[in-house]
């Protein structure tokens, strides 16, 4: 994997060695140190939602050893399909950059961004902490490269999204939360029954033991 720029990849579709609508497998094997185990289920119905965490290691070059600039990047699918990259920054590797400094990188790859926001103005005492801010927008067809800040956090993070698959994604999700709040009752209700026919069981297994044993 790339190692000493920021990004590298053939389109805005990519991100270093992972590209939009690749299989898990695919981005596990490029994901060096990872396993299939690493890919978690977040839902299952009415689509497969799918995310892998996973953290660059060292770089190793001429002059030693070096942090990568990426601290974690969070993988999503939707039936074993990528739709988004979202890549945290290490903060001791981005200290004392401005936003303006990571939007000038970021078009020496991706161009002219589509959008530009103000830079983030110091967070008020008492703010919420939900501080996540946009900085710029790039888009080309069904993808979009957005830049975030969170100045809480102190965290750029860049997000490379197919918009067609976040917009499922999202109304599958949705609709998973609801299939679970309306089927709740019933797993509960399944969850009692196994627990009580589990407790008796055993109390017939300790009754058969004990009477079995049993001397007058």
């Amino acid at each position: 994997m790339a190692g000493s720029g920021l990004v590298t990849g053939a389109g805005f579709d990519t991100y270093r060695d992972f590209a939009l609508r690749t299989s898990a497998a695919a981005v596990v094997e490029r994901a060096q140190g990872s396993r299939p185990s690493d890919v978690k289920t977040v839902h299952s119905r009415p689509a497969l939602l799918q995310e892998f965490a996973w953290r660059p290691s060292p770089v190793s070059t001429a002059e030693g050893v070096t942090r990568d600039s990426v601290a974690r990047i969070t993988f999503s699918f939707i039936d074993d399909q990528l739709f988004k990259i979202a890549v945290n920054y290490d903060g001791s590797r981005t200290q004392g950059m401005t936003a303006a400094d990571l939007v000038t990188s970021l078009s020496d790859v991706y161009g002219p961004r589509t959008t530009a926001r103000p830079a983030p103005a110091p967070r008020a005492e008492f703010d919420s902490l939900d501080t996540q801010k946009t900085i710029a927008e790039w888009r080309q067809g069904d993808t979009a490269v957005t830049l975030t800040y969170s100045d809480y956090i102190d965290e750029y993070t860049l997000i490379v999204t197919s918009s067609a698959l976040d917009a499922a994604a999202r109304k599958a999700s949705t609709a998973a939360v609801m299939l679970d709040a309306r089927e709740a009752p019933a797993r509960e209700a399944a969850r009692a029954k196994d627990a009580a026919d589990a407790a008796k069981a055993a109390a017939e297994r300790t009754r058969t033991t004990n009477k079995a044993a049993f001397q007058p």
